[in-house]
């Protein structure tokens, strides 16, 4: 399994890590390579977020999560204050192939920079 670090793309902070919370892909499955990392169930789209098992999250994400009232909302850096994700335990999106309901947490990739370990 590869380390991953994910940070906020304004300051630079640890948002999310293999350590702190589960990094998964559309279908719930822990990523375990760089080849899952960039794609969806569609071999041939871009997936645009980074998704996280809602069983370890980091304290600032239980907290929004928390004031959110386990429903809908906004994840906001805790250090700069921008938006990079949001929560929905509400919608039960599904994802491309139709066979899977999306993680319900997920931070946006053009608003977060992944590093690996």
């Amino acid at each position: 399994m590869c380390n991953i670090s994910i940070k906020c793309q304004k300051c630079r902070s640890e948002l999310a890590s293999n350590d702190s919370s589960t990094i998964v892909d559309c279908h719930n499955k822990p990523i375990q390579d760089t080849l899952r990392i960039t794609y969806s169930c569609n071999e041939n789209v871009m997936e645009n977020n980074w998704y996280l098992a809602s069983t370890a999250l980091p304290d600032w994400i239980n907290t929004s999560i928390d004031e959110g009232n386990w429903q809908k909302g906004k994840l906001i850096c805790p250090n700069c204050t921008l938006r990079v994700g949001s929560f929905d335990f509400i919608s039960g999106i599904k994802c491309q192939c139709k066979q899977f309901v999306l993680p319900q947490i997920h931070l946006v990739k053009s608003k977060v920079d992944i590093y690996f370990r």
